[in-house]
């Protein structure tokens, strides 16, 4: 997702924040991309319990990247890939911390 797309972001998170089959729809596709995460880790010999975790934090680290891009007020040409890769920098960062 470019520059071009980011406009659209904010339209469609409000489209979908007022009403409840936009939000089932929703819970659905994430489920979906969770479930294909694990999958992916799973054929690549990731443990089960693993890759279903890392699976649904995958999601959450999408889906934290794609706010901070439409709210960002930068115009970059690199798109959504470096909010979502910073979401999980953050996420290993914090969970190396626990120790």
């Amino acid at each position: 997702m470019g520059p071009a797309n980011r406009e659209l972001g904010p339209r469609l998170e409000a489209a979908v924040a007022a009403g409840t089959e936009l939000q089932d729809r929703d819970a659905l596709k994430s489920g979906g991309l969770a479930a294909a995460m694990t999958a992916a880790l799973a054929r690549r010999g990731v443990p089960d319990p693993t890759a279903r975790l890392a699976g649904e934090l995958g999601v959450l680290a999408f889906k934290r990247g794609y706010a901070q891009w439409c709210e960002s007020d930068r115009d970059d040409a690199e798109g959504l890939a470096p909010y979502v890769l910073t979401a999980l920098a953050d996420l290993r960062a914090a969970t190396a911390s626990l120790g």
